[in-house]
């Protein structure tokens, strides 16, 4: 159960450009064919271009094989399993954030409740309601969508949803060494090395303050 972003982790390290536009990505409409489709074909053309939802159960396969993909060839590990991916996603569908584009995953952020000053090792897997902590689990995106700059817009986007939800206060993550520096980017502060380990593996904590001010949209590369 490591945490974090292993799409940072390859692709985010040195973000230095700021994206130009909105965060959001613009529809696409594709022309309309001269042949018949079938109907599978036309349904997907019902299909928003790109939407951010909250995650449901139905989505934890998807979200799981993402996880899976891009955090198992680097570290070995999963920050979340899917029986725990289930838990939080039926406990708190809320603190979750799915990026879609026609109709397919292709970027999550799992969080949680959580009611200490501190991440702790309990964190890793129990969702505390009515808290004003959010922990935020895991960040990932698909490996056909990186190299795009979908990490740091749906981190964006999340953080700025956390913002809109009453009685939320902070965020909290942990994450290896060499991804400081993009949460630094992204408006998080160091707390310090987390009493959470994994294996030989150590963390250190971030927080971001939600009443604080936005932090500047960047591309990362990813």
């Amino acid at each position: 159960m490591i945490v974090h972003n292993c799409e940072a982790a390859l692709h985010e390290g040195n973000m230095t450009k700021q994206v130009s536009g909105s965060p959001f990505l613009k529809p696409f409409f594709l022309k309309t064919p001269v042949r018949v489709v079938s109907p599978r074909q036309q349904r997907r053309h019902t299909l928003p271009a790109s939407e951010f939802r909250n995650l449901t159960p139905q989505d934890a396969i998807s979200v799981f094989e993402i996880e899976r993909e891009a955090f198992v060839s680097v570290s070995g590990e999963c920050p979340l399993t899917l029986d725990e991916v289930l838990n939080f996603l039926g406990q708190c569908p809320e603190l979750s954030l799915g990026w879609f584009e026609e109709g397919q995953l292709v970027a999550f952020i799992i969080g949680s409740g959580w009611h200490k000053e501190r991440l702790s090792q309990e964190a890793m897997t129990q969702h505390v309601p009515d808290t004003p902590t959010v922990h935020i689990h895991v960040l990932s995106v698909h490996r056909h969508c990186r190299q795009q700059g979908k990490g740091s817009i749906l981190l964006w986007r999340y953080l700025q949803y956390l913002r809109c939800m009453p009685g939320l206060r902070r965020a909290l993550l942990i994450c290896e060494d060499f991804l400081v520096p993009f949460y630094l980017k992204a408006g998080f502060k160091e707390k310090g090395p987390s009493e959470i380990s994994v294996s030989t593996m150590q963390f250190q904590e971030m927080e971001y303050m939600l009443n604080g001010q936005v932090y500047a949209r960047r591309n990362s590369g990813c």
